[in-house]
């Protein structure tokens, strides 16, 4: 059974060995190996798991005054003899040794993270043909793609334009960009950006002033992997 013990502000765990199966998680070692203040040092972690065993016993102090909590992962796991042992055989190893382990337990729940995004995650969407410059480029109406063949464009008004609707909806993909525009050519830009970026753009007249009002239709905001701006100088 396992026990824990505090020495020098550190967590200890002794335990017997019951025989758990735990070499699925981490290979054998050998035996009677202790686990020193200077390892914890290179494990941050076990700082983290003391706070959490003293947010435990905050609440034993306080009466009636809160109600009784079920216990915190940490205890269920302290009470749990696997756990214990996988942990005291993580604990003897070396701070290279456990940052290996801890890096892998990272990219595995990244991965675990990645998988439950939407269907058009950043990865799947930029393959897809509707998502390639070219494809983005051919969304653009006729008379907006033949105005930008044209040359002569702008191009610091348009990395303008780019770089706040990429700042904007990178943040906040579901708001309302607003913006008001006097000049023709300007809204012209913006409306051939949204078309190649995929957004809903539309004019309006506000008390004399034309604005110009822009969303974002998906749940996310990925742009194009390359810009409009690029694919234009390409172009030229």
């Amino acid at each position: 059974m396992g026990e824990r013990a505090f020495k020098n502000g550190f967590v200890h765990f002794s335990y017997h060995n019951s025989g758990a199966n735990h070499g699925a998680l981490f290979p054998p070692r050998g035996k009677g190996r202790c686990f020193l203040p200077s390892q914890a040092l290179l494990f941050p972690p076990a700082r983290y798991l003391m706070t959490l065993l003293e947010q435990d016993d905050c609440g034993s102090d306080e009466g009636e005054l809160t109600h009784s909590a079920p216990p915190s992962i940490f205890t269920e796991a302290c009470n749990n003899e696997t756990y214990v042992e996988i942990w005291n055989d993580f604990m003897n190893r070396s701070g290279e040794e456990q940052e290996r382990v801890l890096l892998y337990l990272e990219e595995e729940a990244r991965k675990k993270h990645r998988r439950k995004l939407p269907v058009k995650n950043e990865d799947n969407w930029k393959e897809l043909p509707a998502y390639t410059p070219q494809e983005c480029f051919q969304r653009i109406s006729r008379r907006l793609r033949a105005t930008l063949k044209r040359g002569r464009i702008p191009m610091g008004t348009l990395e303008g334009l780019e770089e706040e609707l990429l700042a904007f909806f990178s943040v906040t993909p579901h708001s309302v960009y607003t913006a008001l525009m006097d000049n023709s050519f300007e809204r012209l830009l913006l409306h051939a950006l949204c078309q190649y970026m995929d957004l809903v753009s539309a004019s309006s007249d506000i008390e004399g002033k034309r604005q110009m009002k822009v969303s974002n239709k998906h749940r996310v905001f990925l742009p194009p992997e390359l810009l409009l701006s690029d694919y234009l100088g390409q172009m030229s």
